[in-house]
């Protein structure tokens, strides 16, 4: 209690969570307003029509969190302004297109300029392309601005596997890899049944029944008493009738359990697909994932001041001043308002001069970007889908630096296709981001080679129409997600910190989510600033929010 004889909110949670344990206490804390919960949401943040009325907020950055609350508030009545430092909105959602231009700033190189050279009609997304059937958020907003989605294939099971150290460095389809594994797995386990090795774990009559299964999952031949090895030419699943499916299957007997240990698929996301944010059904926008950038643009689009790069931040008790160089004009100009909303990178916003609190500052400071990158194609055959490929959608992997090939889940049967060549991350995405823009396509084109050898051909796939970017080397940008360690204190300290304003300045963006790398988590940040701003939720130092783990998500994200 204090000293009134009231109970604080930190006894009270306290005492929730001895009676009704973590979970309870959880949703208590979302109720008292200290944490932004992912999990059963309910719809977009609720603000009382004419809520902002006579208030003004000046918004940093038109990617995802920023265009997501300039449509929130503007709809509730604030006078909404955002400065953008690009002449594009959108951040890291970019859809290359005949005539985008991707800038880059490197000390290896220092400044340089792409001009994406791919035919009309066709695109490639170099950030974002791919929505999780759970990220409610952004399928609201895509539906709510008329973006139309189709569904966008995770895995077929005619996508390759590529590895130097097995096969003969053949790439091999899913269908025999997913196939083969299970059969050495269903032979090793009946071996040990047969054996009596599991009669602790197994009843009596689980052991025909679990047999029964191995058969099944391995398509192990069937023997009286006891399942037979695989002997290296077992029937394998689809491969009983007489079709083109049984011949393949004959010409390609089981592959060699040691072959499989030897490749170490599971070290380069071959079993990525089965992980929660993967699950089928997984969606994109028709026509490109800057479609959404363009439904938001609809809305809020007349609000964004294009090429003005923030300079100067001044908070004070009744607003926050920002000064701004517009390159438009080549003046320094400023404007006041009564809430700041900043969707810079911090990479970029400690650049800024600003008189942050010192710990603000400190957790600025405590803050780690890390790298991505990605490279595209054009081909002109769409030769994946021809025989003997037969690949409809889906990703190829590769232990080679490219780590996968991605194919359109779009336009089949037509002329020419766009594919992601590249999409890796960490030191990595670090060394394909120090190579010249021409070594990143030697580079590109050896790995892929390996998976296609139609990357051998110019005029199948041309030099002249790839198009790159490195997120960390990207004006503006520095980075492709966060780098939180959730065991390191200084990290928890500096999260926490962030998702509370600097008196009115407001931190938003993916950077300060429990999903780092993902427009999710710019609409939750950006939903999280508001109900602050709005009073709905508190403005103190979050007790119990925890940094994510940024290295799993960015797993997860390629």
């Amino acid at each position: 209690m204090d000293e009134t004889g009231s109970i604080s909110k930190r006894h009270f949670l306290a005492m929730i969570g001895r009676l009704g344990g973590a979970g309870a206490m959880y949703r208590a804390m979302g109720a008292l307003g200290f944490v932004a919960s992912t999990d059963g949401w309910a719809g977009p943040i609720r603000i009382e029509n004419g809520a902002g009325k006579g208030k003004t907020v000046a918004i940093l950055g038109a990617g995802i969190g920023g265009l997501t609350t300039a449509y929130e508030l503007s709809r509730a009545g604030y006078r909404c302004v955002i400065l953008e430092a690009l002449d594009r909105a959108g951040g890291r959602n970019h859809t290359a297109r005949r005539g985008s231009v991707v800038e880059e700033e490197s000390a290896e190189h220092g400044r340089t300029k792409q001009v994406a050279q791919l035919d009309e009609g066709l695109y490639l997304n170099l950030g974002p392309g791919r929505l999780p059937f759970h990220h409610r958020r952004i399928l609201h907003y895509c539906q709510e601005l008329g973006v139309k989605l189709e569904v966008y294939i995770m895995s077929a099971t005619a996508n390759l596997f590529q590895s130097d150290a097995a096969f003969d460095g053949k790439p091999m389809p899913r269908y025999r890899l997913t196939t083969d594994l299970n059969t050495h797995v269903s032979e090793l386990l009946s071996k040990a049944i047969n054996r009596n090795a599991l009669d602790d774990e197994l009843r009596p009559e689980d052991r025909p029944r679990l047999l029964e299964l191995l058969r099944s999952f391995g398509d192990l031949p069937a023997v009286a008493g006891s399942v037979a090895t695989s002997g290296g030419d077992t029937p394998r699943t689809g491969c009983i009738a007489p079709t083109t499916i049984e011949a393949i299957c004959r010409a390609n007997p089981t592959l060699p359990l040691r072959s499989l240990l030897d490749s170490r698929l599971w070290d380069h996301h071959y079993f990525q697909t089965l992980e929660s944010e993967w699950q089928p059904t997984l969606f994109q926008p028709v026509g490109g994932m800057d479609r959404i950038v363009d439904g938001f643009k609809r809305k809020v689009g007349r609000l964004i001041r294009y090429r003005c790069e923030v300079t100067g931040l001044t908070t004070a008790p009744d607003g926050v001043t920002v000064q701004y160089r517009n390159h438009r004009t080549g003046a320094t100009e400023s404007m006041h308002a009564d809430y700041c909303v900043s969707n810079i990178p911090i990479k970029h916003l400690n650049r800024v001069r600003a008189n942050f609190s010192d710990e603000f500052r400190a957790a600025l400071d405590q803050y780690r970007g890390d790298a991505l990158y990605k490279l595209g194609w054009q081909a002109n055959s769409r030769f994946w889908e021809k025989s003997p490929n037969d690949i409809f959608g889906g990703i190829s992997y590769t232990d080679d630096p490219i780590t996968q090939i991605w194919y359109p889940s779009y336009d089949y049967f037509s002329a020419k296709g766009t594919l992601t060549g590249i999409y890796t991350y960490k030191e990595q995405a670090l060394a394909f981001g120090k190579m010249s823009l021409q070594d990143r396509v030697v580079a590109a084109r050896r790995g892929a080679v390996r998976l296609h050898a139609e990357f051998g051909s110019e005029a199948i796939v041309p030099s002249a129409k790839a198009i790159s970017v490195a997120w960390q080397n990207a004006l503006f940008q520095g980075e492709g997600s966060s780098d939180w360690h959730p065991e390191n204190p200084a990290d928890q300290r500096a999260y926490k910190r962030l998702l509370a304003p600097d008196g009115r300045f407001f931190l938003i963006g993916d950077q300060v989510s429990p999903y780092p790398g993902w427009q999710e988590g710019a609409i939750i940040s950006a939903e999280h600033a508001m109900a602050q701003i709005t009073g709905q939720r508190s403005t103190a130092v979050a007790m119990f929010e925890s940094a994510p783990d940024s290295r799993q998500m960015l797993m997860d994200l390629v």
